[in-house]
C-alpha cells in the first residue's frame, strides 16, 4: 500500500494506495458448476436424464477420490453411432482419459498458457490436499481470458493513478515546505527591516 497526503485546497486529504490489484486465479471462476460426477460402474442410460436437461454438462467419471475420466453428450452419440448399445455401456468403456489437473490457487495467466500448449480432454481443479474442487469449462475458458483481459486494464489504470498521486503529493509536500520556509524567511526579513530603521529624536 502507499499512504500520501493530498492538498485538496482547504485541507489536506489522506489517500491510501494499493501498490498493486490482486491477480485473479483459477478458484476465482465458476467451478463448481456444468459438471456431473460420477462412478465408473455408472450406466450411460442412468446420466443421459441429467444430459437431457443440460446437454452442455459434462460427466466426470470417478474412481475413488481420483477423476479417471470424462463423458460428454458428444460420446454418447459418437458410441451410438458406432454401434454401442448405450442403456447397457458403462461410462468407463467411452470414457476419455486425458485429464490435466491444475490447483485452485494457480493465476489464471498461467492457467490459460498452459492451456493453450495443451489440448486435454478435460481440466480438473485440486485443492492444497490435492483434492477435487471443480472443473474448468470451455466456458470458463473464454470467461478467464475476459477476467484477465479486464485485470490487466484495471491493472494499468491503477499504475497510472498511483503514479499521477505520487507526483501531486511530492508536488504538495515541496509547496508546503515552500511555504514554511516563507514564512520563517519573511518573519526574519521583518526584524531585519526594523533593525535597520533610523532612529529619530524629537
Amino acid at each position: 500500500m502507499g499512504f500520501h497526503w493530498l492538498d485538496d485546497g482547504k485541507q489536506y486529504v489522506y489517500v491510501q494506495i494499493p501498490a498493486t490489484m490482486q491477480a485473479p486465479t483459477v478458484a476465482d471462476m465458476s467451478i463448481a458448476d456444468e459438471h456431473i460426477v460420477v462412478e465408473t460402474k455408472t450406466r450411460i442410460s442412468t446420466i443421459c436424464e441429467d444430459l437431457s436437461k443440460n446437454p452442455s454438462h459434462a460427466i466426470l467419471v470417478k474412481k475413488g477420490d481420483d477423476i479417471l475420466g470424462i463423458v460428454t453428450a458428444r460420446d454418447i452419440f459418437t458410441s451410438m453411432a458406432a454401434g454401442i448399445n448405450a442403456t447397457k455401456v458403462k461410462v468407463e468403456k467411452i470414457m476419455r482419459t486425458d485429464i490435466m489437473t491444475i490447483a485452485a490457487d494457480t493465476p489464471l495467466s498461467d492457467a490459460l498458457e498452459m492451456l493453450s500448449s495443451k489440448k486435454p480432454d478435460a481440466i480438473i481443479i485440486v485443492g492444497p490436499s490435492f483434492e477435487f474442487v471443480g472443473y474448468f469449462s470451455a466456458q470458463d475458458y473464454r470467461e478467464a481470458t475476459r477476467k484477465l483481459e479486464t485485470h490487466q486494464v484495471m491493472s494499468a489504470r491503477l499504475n497510472r493513478s498511483r503514479k499521477a498521486i505520487s507526483k501531486k503529493a511530492v508536488q504538495v509536500e515541496e509547496e508546503t515546505d515552500d511555504d514554511l520556509l516563507d514564512l520563517l524567511l519573511g518573519d526574519f526579513e521583518e526584524e531585519a527591516d526594523e533593525k535597520d530603521l533610523p532612529s529619530i529624536n524629537l
